[in-house]
C-alpha cells in the first residue's frame, strides 16, 4: 500500500518539488500549511491540503493524523527576513512543535530538511556529515539562519529520540530551480544585462531542487536511513561555468561578460548519500533546462 506523507511547506519552493516527486512514486501526500489557498495546482493533483501554523502544535498534530511519515520542511529563508530572533522562533521552535506533534499523531519517522549552513567553521577539503554543527555559543556575528538550522537540527535528533522517531536529516547545499523566490532571482538579474561581471573562480556548491525532492522520497521509502545525515550537492562548479550552462539552457544572458578573479572553493562530501540511498545529482544543464521549462518568469532569451 503507497505510504501516506504529510509535509509542511507544500506551497513553497522546495515543497512543490517534493509534492512532485513523492506523487510521481505513488504516495499519498497531505499537505500542512499555512495557506491552503495559495496554490491551487496542489489540490488538482490530488494533494489532501491541512491548515497549521509552525507555531501551533496541536493543529499541527492534527495534520498529521494518519499519516506514516512526516517530512518537516518548511523553514523561515534569510532572503526575506535577517533576524536572528524570528529564524530562532520559526525554525527551532518550530522544528521543535513539528516533531512533538509528529509524536502525538503516532507518526514514528520524520524526515527534517536542514542544510550544510549550520555546519560549523574550520573545515577544510570536502566536508562529510561528521563535521560538527553549529551550537548555542556561536559569536554575535554568525548567520541567523545557519544558526537556526544548526539548532533547528539539535533539537529535532534530541526530540526524536525522547519520542522513539526515526529521524534522517538531509543537508543539502544552495538550492536553484523553478519557483525559487532566492537565489535565482538575483542571478537572472546579474545575468541579464548586455553586459556584466561574473566571479571567474569562485565556487559556490548547488544543488537542483528537483534532486532534493528526489532525496526526500529516496529517505522515505529507505528505512536505512534511519539515524542518518546526509548532504546534498551537485557537481563542484564555479559560477562562471553555471552562467555558460544558463546561456546555452536558453537563460537570458549578457553579450559581454567581465570576469572577476575571486578565488573561492567549498565543496561537500555526498558519498553518503550516493552509496546508501543512490542518489545521483542532474547535470547543471539539466536542472536549468528544466527550472527554464517550469518557470513562469521571463527568464528565457
Amino acid at each position: 500500500m503507497a505510504p501516506t506523507i504529510a509535509l509542511t511547506g507544500a506551497t513553497g519552493f522546495l515543497g512543490r518539488h517534493i509534492v512532485r516527486s513523492l506523487v510521481g512514486r505513488g504516495a499519498r501526500v497531505i499537505g500542512v500549511v499555512r495557506n491552503p489557498d495559495k496554490v491551487p495546482a496542489l489540490a488538482r493533483d490530488g494533494v489532501e491540503l491541512r491548515c497549521a501554523d509552525l507555531a501551533e502544535p496541536d493543529r499541527l498534530a492534527e495534520g498529521f493524523a494518519g499519516a506514516d511519515v512526516v517530512v518537516s520542511n518548511a523553514a523561515l529563508l534569510p532572503v526575506r527576513n535577517w533576524r536572528r530572533a524570528d529564524h530562532l522562533r520559526t525554525n527551532v521552535r518550530g522544528t521543535e512543535n513539528v516533531i512533538t506533534a509528529a509524536a502525538a499523531a503516532g507518526v514514528r519517522r520524520v524526515i527534517h530538511v536542514s542544510s550544510v549552513s549550520a555546519y560549523a567553521g574550520g573545515a577544510s577539503g570536502r566536508i562529510g556529515e561528521d563535521h560538527p554543527l553549529l551550537d548555542e555559543d556561536a559569536g554575535p556575528l554568525t548567520p541567523a539562519y545557519g544558526l537556526s538550522k544548526a539548532l533547528a537540527e539539535r533539537r529535532a535528533w534530541r526530540l526524536a529520540g525522547e519520542h522513539g522517531i526515526a529521524l534522517t536529516t538531509l543537508r543539502p547545499c544552495l538550492i536553484y530551480g523553478a519557483f525559487d523566490s532566492n537565489f535565482m532571482p538575483i542571478f537572472a538579474a546579474l545575468a541579464r544585462p548586455p553586459v556584466t561581471v561574473m566571479p571567474a573562480y569562485t565556487s559556490v556548491p548547488m544543488v537542483y531542487v528537483g534532486d532534493v525532492a528526489d532525496a526526500v522520497a529516496l529517505a522515505v521509502e529507505n528505512a536505512t536511513a534511519a539515524g542518518r545525515a546526509y548532504n546534498l550537492a551537485g557537481d563542484d562548479i564555479t559560477l562562471w561555468e553555471f552562467f555558460e550552462a544558463w546561456r546555452e539552457a536558453g537563460g537570458r544572458a549578457a553579450r559581454v561578460v567581465v570576469p572577476i578573479p575571486f578565488p573561492y572553493r567549498l565543496s561537500y562530501d555526498t558519498t553518503r548519500v550516493r552509496s546508501e540511498l543512490g542518489w545521483r545529482s542532474r547535470p547543471v544543464g539539466q536542472g536549468l533546462r528544466e527550472t527554464l521549462a517550469l518557470d513562469p518568469r521571463p527568464w528565457r532569451r
